[in-house]
């Protein structure tokens, strides 16, 4: 009853405090895209990203970060700690030396960001190319990446992010 009688008599400060959350998830969403155009930067072909990966790995997450396959990935895995995320996405990278990762969509909600990817590159050797669709939910802790939850399904993926579309 006094939180409202409070706000009843500074209706400007539910005003600020929305705006700065609102600031708050409009710089996790800038970070999280900055990680994936840093993962997507090529200045040199597969040796140059793979020599770069840790230092952008290092630049956008938490030590401790962990990566949490979709469950119906046929090699569905929790990647615990930053250096094993690395290595996962230097597998990545291996596989498809020219692997781009592009957001479609990105939204927060609190300290959690949405992003709907389309990844698209060609097969090492095979040249075959691979094009899929993904969202990832990454939790921020300190303006870092600490977890990353991969889904097939958007909607399962908005609900966990907390939002809706």
């Amino acid at each position: 009853m006094e939180a409202v009688a409070l706000a009843a008599r500074n209706p400007g400060r539910d005003t600020a405090r929305a705006m700065s959350q609102e600031n708050v998830e409009q710089e996790n969403v800038r970070v999280v895209l900055e990680g994936f155009a840093r993962f997507n930067a090529d200045e040199g072909g597969l040796g140059w990203r793979l020599q770069a990966l840790p230092e952008t790995m290092a630049a956008f997450s938490q030590p401790d970060w962990e990566y949490h396959t979709d469950s119906r990935d046929p090699d569905s895995a929790i990647h615990r700690g930053r250096d094993a995320v690395t290595r996962h996405f230097a597998g990545w990278l291996e596989a498809y030396p020219d692997l781009k990762t592009e957001p479609v969509e990105a939204k927060a909600s609190g300290d959690k960001v949405f992003v709907w990817l389309r990844f698209s590159g060609h097969g090492a050797g095979s040249e075959v190319p691979i094009e899929m669709e993904l969202a990832h939910v990454i939790t921020l802790r300190d303006g870092k990446w600490a977890r990353t939850v991969e889904y097939a399904d958007k909607a399962q993926a908005l609900e966990a992010a907390g939002l809706r579309e």
